[in-house]
């Protein structure tokens, strides 16, 4: 027998030997079951989702659960580790139940969840009532930088990467759209999302959050000639699902959401007016899925959602040798008419579940923006497209631990490292949970 093949025998034994039950929930199970977080995860129950419905962290056990880094492209080195988490789930018998986080990345954010890369508190707590439940989450991310120096060149920055006051330099005044997004940019968040679920007919509930939100940034050079600061202005977002139970075998999973998040900004002292730019991301949709429990321990799920994702981006200023009150406007639409998604969870033994799902959507783009001319050049491009995602997984159990992953989708046509020599990891992503 070749090294290789030995090698492969043992591991497969190892993991024969050391595995037994049905994992319940992680972002990796979603993952694996081709369920983005949260516009489709939300169409079934998961532990993913009490960050968009906290009061559903009522309904969960007792837990620990780590999320081991996002690794989209499989690649060995260096591996993406800024998806990392900790989470803690605790039922207290008196002032109910609390999730508390630990990250790097705050990554439960509709919009700019690149951008913050310094979570420092997600916190949520939730009450089980009679007829009701209510939760609140409060989540911010913070980061600041300073340097005090007597050079001409010296500068403050807020929640930035050091040296860099801004988008532009002085002097250069094609400040366009995804500034802020569409750039390695460090940015901070905090938000409030009050939540409450209501009891209806056989264990049915109506789930609704709303959350409350400010993104911030803050570059300011000294001694105050040149700044790029957030607008002020609020984001906000509600999310709604019911959950409802049908003849004990079927499970539906009506659900809408719009959420509006604000990334507007003004830049003082490069040019000779103040640069204002209004920028918004929005996402709204609605959907439904059936969840039908084939027998205990198998669970297969479909559905359909209408959606659209919409970037507005509005600049006004005189330095761009346009006439008074021109302006530069963006706005690119993307709307899924329809996205439909199924998925399976079974269980291929006793201590073995795969995974697999799929969603596939008639995608239409429309782009349309005009400069700052004193005749605008205007352009409008539109795009249809079906956009297919599929998604393989498994969980595995060892006693009161679980184990989620999100299969490499390179990993099974060329083996890995043993068979071919490719580097590629076998796993995307990896979760542990652990129940007490």
């Amino acid at each position: 027998m070749s090294q290789r093949k030995l090698i492969v025998s043992l591991c497969v034994a190892v993991l024969l030997a050391i595995t037994a039950g049905v994992s319940q929930g992680s972002v990796s199970r979603m993952e694996g079951m081709g369920l983005n977080v949260p516009t489709l995860s939300q169409f079934t129950d998961d532990y993913a989702n009490i960050y968009w419905y906290p009061t559903s962290v009522v309904r969960q056990n007792n837990l620990v659960l780590a999320e081991i880094g996002n690794n989209p492209t499989g690649d060995v080195n260096p591996v993406e580790t800024l998806d990392q988490s900790y989470t803690v789930i605790r039922n207290f018998p008196k002032i109910g139940a609390i999730a508390f986080k630990m990250a790097q990345s705050q990554n439960n954010v509709f919009t700019a969840s690149g951008n913050l890369n310094n979570d420092q508190l997600d916190l949520i707590w939730g009450k089980a009532l009679s007829a009701l439940d209510f939760a609140v989450r409060v989540d911010a991310t913070n980061s600041y930088f300073t340097r005090d120096t007597n050079a001409p060149s010296s500068f403050e920055a807020r929640g930035f990467s050091a040296f860099d006051p801004g988008p532009v330099i002085p002097g250069f005044v094609a400040i366009d759209q995804n500034a802020i997004v569409g750039n390695p940019i460090e940015i901070n968040t905090w938000g409030v999302t009050p939540s409450v679920a209501l009891h209806f007919g056989q264990d049915d509930r109506l789930e609704v959050a709303g959350t409350y939100r400010r993104f911030t940034f803050n570059r300011d050079a000294t001694p105050g000639t040149v700044s790029w600061k957030d607008g002020g202005n609020p984001s906000y977002g509600i999310l709604a699902r019911a959950i409802l139970h049908r003849g004990g075998t079927h499970t539906w999973f009506p659900a809408g959401w719009y959420v509006n998040d604000d990334l507007s900004w003004e830049m003082r002292g490069v040019l000779a007016n103040t640069i204002t730019a209004d920028e918004t991301y929005k996402s709204y949709g609605v959907g439904i899925s059936d969840n039908m429990r084939v027998n205990d321990n198998n669970l297969l799920l479909w559905g359909a959602t209408f959606g659209q994702n919409k970037h507005s981006y509005e600049r006004t200023d005189a330095n761009t040798g346009g006439p008074a009150g021109s302006r530069h406007t963006f706005t690119d639409k993307t709307t899924a008419e329809p996205l439909v998604f199924a998925a399976v969870e079974t269980d291929a033994t006793k201590w073995l579940k795969l995974r697999i799902g799929a969603s596939r959507g008639h995608m239409v783009s429309r782009t349309e923006s005009a400069d700052f001319a004193a005749v605008p050049n205007t352009s409008t491009t539109k795009t249809r497209t079906s956009d297919f995602n599929l998604g393989i997984g498994t969980g595995i159990r060892w006693n009161n631990l679980d184990i989620d992953m999100t299969l490499n989708q390179q990993f099974p046509l060329s083996g890995g490292w043993v068979l071919s020599g490719n580097q590629q990891t076998p796993f995307n992503r990896v979760s542990a949970t652990y129940h007490f």
